[in-house]
């Protein structure tokens, strides 16, 4: 068994998340991948674009059902890798949700350029399992500035804009092996 983690690994739509997400986590046994998108999905009516205003307490709500399972899952000795838009506008309910947790915590952000992420982001259109995810380019850029105003959370990006998917995530697994960008969620 190796040393659980978790790592919250986000950033703006399309930013290579759950490609990178898959590859960080196939260098561990055992191990899993929490795609938050996978909660909104399980949303059958009533359900608001999350890029909506209206959609504030839906997102914290699914934010909290992804946070928790991440919880459980590192608690039982999975390396845990959640995937999802986390922005630092929601740490104080990271923080109420992981104040428990006993392995260490890696925030990290990928923030390719804005163009790459409207451009991964088009193919969402086409694909069921994603039918709540940003695909549209105004909800991206919108998202895109959210993530580029980061204040004290500026130092957990990773920039993407040079790398492919292979070297995003050997990055990633640099930063793990070095526990840097450690997230203390009991501050």
């Amino acid at each position: 068994m190796n040393n659980p983690f978790l790592l919250i690994l986000t950033g703006p739509p399309g930013a290579g998340k759950t490609t990178a997400s898959r590859l960080v986590a196939s260098h561990f046994d055992p191990s899993v991948v929490i795609e938050s998108d996978w909660f909104w999905n399980t949303v059958v009516n009533g359900g608001i674009p999350a890029w909506e205003s209206e959609a504030e307490h839906q997102n914290v709500a699914m934010l909290r059902a992804s946070l928790s399972a991440a919880e459980r899952l590192s608690g039982a000795g999975y390396s845990t890798v959640l995937d999802g838009i986390v922005g630092p506008w929601y740490m104080p309910v990271v923080r109420e949700e992981l104040m428990h947790v006993q392995v260490p915590i890696t925030y990290v952000v990928l923030r390719p350029g804005l163009e790459a992420c409207i451009d991964r982001s088009a193919t969402r259109k086409r694909e069921e399992r994603r039918r709540h995810s940003f695909a549209s380019e105004g909800p991206i850029r919108h998202m895109y500035q959210e993530y580029s105003r980061l204040g004290p959370f500026e130092s957990h990006v990773l920039d993407t804009s040079s790398y492919d998917q292979e070297t995003t995530a050997s990055q990633i697994l640099d930063l793990l092996g070095q526990r840097s960008h450690i997230l203390n969620v009991r501050t």
